[in-house]
Order: C-alpha cells, then structure tokens, then sequence
C-alpha cells in the first residue's frame, strides 16, 4: 500500500512540475541556498488524536524539499516554538521563515524563541506566493495519505509512532525536476536502510557475522572505500575521454562541411601571441603536406616538416600558393617554436 502512495505522489509530482513549466509567469523565489527559506504548516488530526496528540507540525526547505514531521499536542504558539528550537539546533534557523498563521501568533512565537535563544535573528513571513504554498499543500497531502496507509498496514491507531517513517518514506522519493530525492539533496547520497550498499561488497557481507568486532567491519569498509573511490576515479577519467572524444567527432564533422584546401596549398598558420617572442612574426607561411583519415592537416614551411597536425581552425587559406611542396625540406621535422625562430628575417614576417 506504502508503494502505491509512492507511485501516485511520484505522478503528482510529474505533475506539478508540468503545471509549474506550463505557468512561466510566476516569478521564481529567491534565496534558494539551503535552509535560506523554510516553511511551516500544521495538519489537523483532532478527529484522530493519539492520546494528547492532535496535530502534525509539517517543517519544509523551500530549495531542497527535505520534509521534518513532529506530532503537537496543541498549534499554540509555545508548543511550536518548542519544535522549532529542536529543529533549529540541529539544522540551524533558516532566513525566512513562512507560515499562514496570523500576525499575533506570528509574532508570540518570535518573542518565545528570542527568550530561549536571544541571538536568533530570523524573518517570518506569510506565506503568499503561489508555487511555495502549493508545495506544501502538497507536502501536507502526501503525509496524510501516506500516513494513513501506514496505519492500515500495521494495524493501529498510534500516528505520532509512524510520522518518523513516513518523514523517511516521503524524504526518498525522486522529484522529476532534480531527479533527486530530498535526502539526497540534503545530505549529498541516498537513504541506505541496510549492509548492502556501494560501501560494502557481497563477499564482505557474507563473512560478517555477529561475532564479528566494529574493529573488523571499519577495515572492511575502508577497504572498500578505498577500491571506489579508484573505480570511481577510472570512470571519471573514462567519462572525460568519451565526451572528449564526442566534442572532437563532432568538430570535425562541422570542419568537414567548410571549404579546406588540398596538398600543396598555401596556408597561414597564426602564432599565439604568449608563446611568440619579441620582433617574431605573428603568422608563418607553410603549405599543406597530406590530410589524414581523422581529418588532421599535415603542413610544412622552409625549415622543415612540422611535428604537430592541425585542425582547419588553426589556420587559413591563402588567396595565392606562396609555397611549394619543393621548397620543404622532407627529412627534417621541426617544431611550430623553432620554425618561428628560424623565420625571423626570411620574408615569413606577416604583421596586421
């Protein structure tokens, strides 16, 4: 049943970023640092308390959607601000604060917590835009729902047990928008809830017992952090040569369509101005020697057969054949640096 109220709140979400998308109009909110805005909103169980349980006190981040649920026995100013001290000193007291309460119990509960904590310095606001109340509208329908069926499935009336594992039911599911679960943008992973995970293999967790010391299972698990973070290395280095690769295939497909000259064509090779010294010429007159299959140019000048292949982007046509294939020399290779060297002088200097 849990699943099914996953599956249909991972459809509102698909959703509710559709409609989102489709109203482009609404400006978007600001200060979208984490915990930089929180909302709080409160969810009406009296005709089910549990025991002096009555209401669900609903914390959200506006950035990341990370949920906290607290059972209250009451939606007065002092039992909130209870809950938001505890929330406050473990994930710190957000910018901007929403609520739709009324003004007087906006600002009871702002004198309650500067009491308890004189240096809090916080901005409550009501809620008024659009897209942030509608999220915890939405927020509020998916606890009840999910809470609800939890109650079904074990068979009992205690909601305030199950508000923990309905924070963590609804904290792990994916939003189409990110692709991310609340918990995974909070906290940077996913939610593991048992041994097997990435940390460690299934041959280590065949030898664990319950014999087995922490002292053991710490050097296994460094063991295995250890090998992942080197696969994780080695995939990384494979992902950039891959998509080094795509960029090059498909540079040179665009190279391929422009007009390029053939063998034994003049061409002008232009010198980056940081590796060209003082009174050296800005281009070099070369022509070209061959074009391999890859779509690289070998070229030449007077001094001698280039050593690099370049690309279509790293020279240009000339109008006239100022060299011929003759005038290089073919069994000596050169370097771009001292072809510009051996230049100086010799009718190659091309200035602006």
């Amino acid at each position: 049943m849990v699943d099914e109220i996953i599956m249909k709140q991972e459809f509102d979400d698909t959703m509710q970023y559709r409609e989102c998308k489709s109203n482009s109009f609404v400006k978007p909110i600001g200060f979208e640092d984490f915990h930089s805005r929180c909302i709080i909103d409160f969810i009406d169980f009296q005709s089910l308390p549990d025991g002096d349980y009555k209401y669900i006190c609903v914390y959200q981040d506006h950035s990341t959607k990370f949920c906290i649920l607290r059972p209250l026995t009451s939606n007065k100013a002092k039992k909130v601000a209870d809950v938001l001290l505890d929330i406050f000193c473990l994930f710190g007291a957000p910018v901007i604060l929403q609520t739709d309460k009324h003004r007087d119990f906006r600002k009871e509960m702002l004198c309650i917590l500067r009491e308890t904590w004189p240096d809090l310095n916080i901005i409550y606001e009501k809620s008024q835009h659009r897209k942030s109340q509608k999220n915890i509208e939405h927020t509020k329908q998916d606890v009840e729902n999910i809470l609800i069926t939890w109650m079904q499935d074990n068979m009992t009336s205690k909601w305030s047990e199950g508000l923990r594992f309905v924070q963590f039911i609804k904290n792990k599911v994916h939003y189409l928008g990110t692709k991310k679960s609340s918990f995974n943008e909070m906290f940077g992973t996913d939610p593991q809830t048992h041994l097997s995970s990435n940390i460690l293999s299934d041959k280590v967790l065949q030898e664990i017992t319950l014999e087995n010391s922490a002292s053991e299972i710490d050097k296994s698990i460094a063991e295995s952090s250890k090998q992942n973070k080197k696969r994780k290395h080695r995939e990384d280095r494979q992902d950039v040569n891959e998509k080094f690769e795509i960029q090059t295939k498909k540079y040179k497909k665009l190279s391929n369509g422009q007009c390029v000259g053939t063998k034994g064509s003049s061409v002008r090779i232009k010198v980056i101005d940081l590796s060209r010294k003082f009174r050296e010429p800005r281009y070099i007159t070369a022509v070209i020697l061959r074009r391999t299959d890859d779509g690289f140019y070998q070229l030449g000048c007077k001094s001698g057969i280039l050593d690099e292949l370049y690309i279509i982007s790293q020279f240009t046509l000339c109008s006239e054949n100022l060299l011929s294939l003759n005038d290089v020399p073919k069994c000596k290779r050169i370097s771009l640096e001292t072809a510009l060297e051996q230049s100086v002088g010799n009718g190659q200097n091309y200035f602006k």
